[in-house]
């Protein structure tokens, strides 16, 4: 394998020295051979904005740092022919590693990518006294890896740390793509640090992780704004993870999505969240974050998942009166055990919007404040409850 160091050509790994134009050469010269291996050795590299490019491996080694500057003019609003950044998730294309249209693309390693999310936001007090974090949306890199229709992809081993303001990594219109044993972590009070954001992609696995994030840890969509036509989102499979999150561990689908299809989480635990799993289509958003399409929601299974320590609902399926939808169908739940502060929500419209919600064998054990609710199931064809209990107490 062609094996080329960024020491090799310049960088300097000080803390104190920006590497950007460095770590790019040593990219761009690896690619121009053929692909191969780029190493990011001991020391702590800062970095602006890079790019990936096909039979590249970007390898971050056990005692490396890839630091992220905290100087917002290093993130570029770079223009990209193949999709419209203009209709993207905040109207920019700004991140810290850009993997565009390739294949066959590894970051790997045991080092650590250092997003120095503190430096993005600040603490603000809000009318009732408590303390808040709010982005600078005027340096603020959107995302910090951003994959856009690639395929076989992977990521793998490497730490993120302290994510915030922006997404850990958005995988976008790509296919076979794999992240394994990564772990993401960020002050849980940190806006917007979601962990994984997967949109209309295809067979992406994410497996053996631990996130911890501010925002959603894990997300499913087909948001296709970006693209020419409509793409599903379909064939994900998440397992093996340990996640929390001030907002939502996994969230499915998202106002005026498309097809979201064919997909299964398990063998989960999650701790210390606002809510578990949240397939909920809401009535206001970001207006670059809103799709065109009916949503449609089918075949998704979520097995063997302990939930712990969940403030509000452990499971939500709901439908805003204005989204446009087409149906939520085929959910099924088996082997969950959850500890909550309220019960599971079905929540669907008066046209039937929700069908075929299944629980098998699960255990909700509610806070003793809720002895006064019951679970809701509404404007819901056929939801069955096989071995499943509610306990309050």
């Amino acid at each position: 394998m062609n094996t080329i160091d960024i020491v090799d050509y310049g960088a300097i790994g000080d803390g104190k020295t920006l590497n950007t134009q460095k770590i790019q050469d040593a990219i761009d010269a690896c690619h121009v051979s053929g692909g191969g291996r780029v190493i990011i050795s001991d020391g702590v590299f800062i970095t602006g904005t890079i790019k990936l490019y096909s039979n590249i491996d970007l390898h971050i080694c056990a005692n490396a740092v890839l630091q992220a500057s905290v100087d917002g003019d290093d993130y570029p609003d770079f223009d990209c022919k193949e999709w419209d950044k203009k209709k993207a998730p905040r109207a920019t294309s700004r991140c810290l590693i850009y993997v565009g249209y390739a294949n066959n693309i590894t970051i790997s390693g045991m080092g650590k990518i250092d997003c120095m999310g503190s430096y993005f936001c600040d603490q603000q007090t809000d009318i009732n006294g408590v303390n808040r974090y709010v982005r600078k949306t005027d340096i603020l890199p959107a995302r910090m890896i951003f994959i856009m229709g690639c395929t076989n992809v992977s990521l793998k081993d490497f730490t993120m740390h302290e994510m915030a303001g922006g997404w850990g990594c958005w995988i976008n219109h790509s296919q076979y793509v794999s992240v394994d044993k990564i772990k993401m972590v960020c002050n849980p009070q940190y806006p917007n640090a979601d962990g994984v954001h997967i949109n209309c992609s295809s067979d992406v696995t994410v497996s053996n992780c631990t996130i911890h994030s501010g925002d959603d840890s894990i997300i499913v969509r087909a948001n296709s704004n970006t693209l020419d036509q409509p793409c599903p989102c379909e064939r994900v499979i998440v397992t093996g993870c340990i996640l929390s999150s001030n907002h939502n561990a996994i969230r499915i689908g998202w106002r005026n999505d498309g097809v979201i299809r064919n997909c299964v989480f398990s063998d989960l635990v999650i701790t210390d969240s606002r809510q578990g799993i949240n397939i909920e289509l809401p009535c206001r958003s970001n207006p670059t974050d809103v799709g065109k399409q009916h949503t449609h929601i089918r075949n998704v299974r979520f097995n063997n998942i302990a939930m712990d320590r969940i403030d509000e609902v452990p499971v939500v399926i709901r439908i805003y009166p204005d989204n446009l939808v087409e149906i939520i169908e085929n959910i099924t739940f088996s082997n969950i055990s959850s500890n909550s502060g309220k019960f599971p929500l079905i929540q669907g419209r008066q046209d039937s919007k929700v069908k075929n919600i299944v629980f098998s064998n699960c255990q909700f054990d509610i806070a003793g404040n809720c002895q006064d609710q019951l679970p809701l199931f509404v404007y819901a064809l056929n939801v069955q409850l096989n071995d499943t209990v509610f306990n309050v107490g």
